[in-house]
C-alpha cells in the first residue's frame, strides 16, 4: 500500500497505488517511487500524475500540479509565418520514425539548476523508450531537407496525450511539430493536450491553463478504461 515514508515526507509509491488525485494538499511534489515500469507510468498519468525528476538516490519524484496548462488542439496559433512553412517542401513532419532520436535531443535541452541541469537521466530514456515499444509512447518530428531539426514526445492513452519534452535545431522546428501534430489530433478526436506545468513558449502557441478538478474531468473523459 502507499505509505508516507520517513526520509521522504510524501507518499511513497511502493506498489502501483496512487494518492486520490483530488486530495487539495497534493500541490506539487506528490510522491516518489523507485522504477518507472511502464505499469506504473500508466497508471501515474491515467490518473493525472506525471515523473519529473530524478533524485541523486535513483527515486522517482511525481508531480500534481493545482494548476495544469492544456492546448485545445483547434486552437493551436498559426501565424502567416508558420503555415508558410508548413507548406514549404524543404519541410517534412512525421510520427515515430526517431523516437530514440527525439528522446536524446530533448535529454540534451539544459534545464534550471534545481532540476540537475536536466531531468531526463538515462532511466527516464529507457522507461519512455519502453513505453514507446508498447505502444503507449510516441515522438512527433520536423525535419528541414530531410534532417531532423525538431520535434517532442509523449504519452498517450485513448484519447489523451501528454507531452513531455520538445526540442527545436532549427527556428520553429517544435512549434511546426506541434501545429502538424494538433491537426492530426483533430482528424482522431482528441481535443486537447496536456502540457503538464507548461512554459511561456507553449502559451504563445495557444496553452491555457485550467484548474486540477477541471483537467481531471477532461482527463476522466479522455481515458475510456482506467488503468
Amino acid at each position: 500500500m502507499i505509505r508516507v515514508d520517513d526520509e521522504y515526507p510524501l507518499y511513497f509509491l511502493d506498489t502501483l497505488e496512487f494518492p486520490n488525485p483530488y486530495e487539495e494538499f497534493l500541490d506539487g511534489l506528490a510522491g516518489a517511487s523507485n522504477d518507472l515500469s511502464p505499469q506504473r507510468l500508466l497508471k501515474g498519468y491515467s490518473n493525472g500524475f506525471f515523473p519529473w525528476y530524478q533524485a541523486d538516490d535513483g527515486m522517482f519524484h511525481w508531480y500534481q500540479i493545482p494548476n495544469r496548462m492544456i492546448l485545445y488542439t483547434d486552437k493551436v496559433k498559426k501565424t502567416k509565418n508558420l503555415r508558410k512553412k508548413l507548406r514549404s517542401k524543404n519541410w517534412d513532419f512525421r510520427i515515430n520514425t526517431n523516437f530514440d532520436e527525439v528522446i536524446k535531443n530533448c535529454a540534451t535541452i539544459k534545464r534550471p539548476e534545481h532540476m540537475g541541469g536536466c531531468w531526463i537521466s538515462d532511466d527516464f530514456i529507457q522507461a519512455y523508450t519502453q513505453l514507446h515499444k508498447l505502444g503507449f509512447a510516441l515522438s512527433v518530428e520536423s525535419y528541414f531537407q530531410g534532417e531532423l531539426v525538431g520535434g517532442f514526445y509523449g504519452v498517450g492513452i485513448d484519447k489523451y496525450f501528454s507531452g513531455e519534452s520538445m526540442f527545436a535545431k532549427k527556428s520553429d522546428a517544435s512549434k511546426l511539430a506541434l501545429i502538424y501534430f494538433c491537426d492530426l489530433c483533430q482528424d482522431n478526436g482528441i481535443e486537447w493536450i496536456d502540457c503538464q506545468s507548461g512554459s511561456e513558449h507553449l502559451l504563445s502557441m495557444g496553452a491555457e491553463l485550467i484548474p486540477k478538478t477541471e483537467f481531471l474531468e477532461k482527463l476522466n473523459v479522455a481515458i475510456k478504461d482506467k488503468k
